[in-house]
């Protein structure tokens, strides 16, 4: 009641908002939020603890999960750009308008050469009941490829796939945490054992791919 009473004083407008934040927020917290809504953005890039949801699109960015949700491009509603000489601002246009260009493309990957996004409206999803992840290796980088493309052909919705060369396998192999258990030694070797001595496959060709699935209500 003060804030109302104070604003109407010095004629100041009010401007109701249901819910929202500013393009300075960190896509971490962002994501944050939002799950404790029981929501989701889907837009998740390798920088999400560190980067901002403004930088997402000045940098026109690309998430892990984009195969699902988009990138931001396909995420951004309203956008507000401030410059030198003033503020540009997209609203979302219902129904959709035919003629262009569309300030989105301008904005989206401007790096920060035209001016600063300050607000920055995206789409959000209903959060996935369930969360499933999976990994795949294949004899060799070939192989991966052909896995993708096949994946592609019968239009398979994972939420995300990243297929990764032997360097980065390995390094993600020798990182993994090991409880130090008679059980969790063991199934290591047996696993080793079972690609090298039983599949064939050489150490020195191996490829993973991770496969993330989101699956919905």
């Amino acid at each position: 009641l003060q804030i109302i009473e104070g604003a109407k004083k010095f004629d100041v407008a009010i401007i109701p908002i249901g819910g929202g934040t500013s393009a300075g927020i960190v896509g971490q917290n962002l994501e944050r939020l939002l799950n404790e809504k029981g929501f989701t953005c889907g837009h998740e890039p390798d920088s999400v603890e560190f980067s901002t949801l403004g930088g997402w699109v000045a940098t026109r960015a690309s998430g892990m999960k984009k195969n699902k949700y988009g990138n931001i491009e396909d995420l951004l509603v309203h956008v507000t750009l401030i410059t030198p000489q003033g503020y540009i601002r997209r609203q979302c246009q219902v129904p959709r308008m035919s003629s262009g260009p569309d300030l989105h493309q301008v904005v989206l990957g401007s790096e920060g050469i035209l001016g600063v996004v300050t607000e920055a409206t995206i789409k959000i999803f209903p959060k996935p009941e369930v969360k499933k992840y999976g990994s795949l290796i294949f004899p060799t980088f070939r192989h991966g490829v052909n896995f993708f493309r096949e994946v592609a052909r019968q239009h398979c919705e994972c939420a995300s796939l990243r297929l990764v060369d032997n360097e980065q396998f390995s390094m993600g192999q020798a990182m993994k945490i090991d409880d130090g258990s008679l059980f969790q030694g063991l199934r290591r070797k047996m696993e080793k054992l079972y690609v090298t001595s039983w599949k064939n496959f050489k150490v020195s060709n191996l490829k993973n791919e991770e496969v993330p699935l989101s699956l919905d209500p």
